[in-house]
């Protein structure tokens, strides 16, 4: 979502579904929709994942993205950011380490700061837990797990100081496979894979 190449390049590289974007500095944003905002989810049901994404970009919380993520994680670029320097893959540390920049990048007392401030960012995975269609994985490496993913829709936005606005394109969508990692005798949903499929 949000060129991820293109903000976070500047950020070392964006974070989040960033292929799929559209630039347009004259844009205004689109208003609130008045949309009830997110609470953070104990991570024992499947969809609280996606949930505590959008938790985590509302909020900007490292330490909540960073406790969905597997140690295993992997993150894909589009095919359309590939090329030019961009990479195919993030791994877990690279991730974690864009998306925080990201979050923090509002914070920076440096003048001018080392990455794009990012002094706005809306985002919304389009799902309702109980229409989510999660397809079992068996996965290669570790046959003795079920996986499961699903692919939904994504809007953005975000403002880049001084008048940048970038917006996801109709139709963007992300696919997420997660692994249970229990813990205390519960469920404990995490993201291996997240790939941007763009629009």
């Amino acid at each position: 979502m949000l060129k991820r190449s293109l903000l976070l390049c500047g950020l070392s590289a964006v974070a989040l579904m960033v292929s799929s974007c559209l630039f347009d500095p004259d844009e205004t944003p689109p208003p609130d929709d008045g949309k009830k905002p997110v609470t953070k989810q104990d991570l024992t049901e499947r969809w609280h994942v996606l949930n505590n994404i959008e938790y985590a970009y509302q909020t900007r919380r490292i330490d909540i993205y960073d406790e969905i993520l597997n140690s295993d994680f992997t993150f894909y670029f589009s095919p359309g950011d590939v090329g030019g320097g961009s990479p195919e893959t993030f791994t877990r540390t690279e991730e974690k380490d864009a998306t925080n920049r990201l979050f923090l990048s509002n914070e920076q007392t440096q003048n001018p700061p080392p990455d794009p401030v990012c002094r706005d960012m809306r985002l919304d995975l389009v799902f309702e837990p109980e229409n989510l269609n999660w397809v079992e994985v068996i996965p290669e490496n570790f046959p003795n797990e079920k996986w499961y993913t699903t692919t939904v829709f994504y809007t953005f936005t975000f403002e880049i100081e001084p008048n940048t606005t970038y917006i996801a394109q109709n139709g963007a969508k992300a696919q997420f496979t997660i692994r249970n990692n229990p813990s205390g005798g519960k469920n404990h949903w995490e993201l291996v894979e997240f790939r941007d499929l763009g629009s």
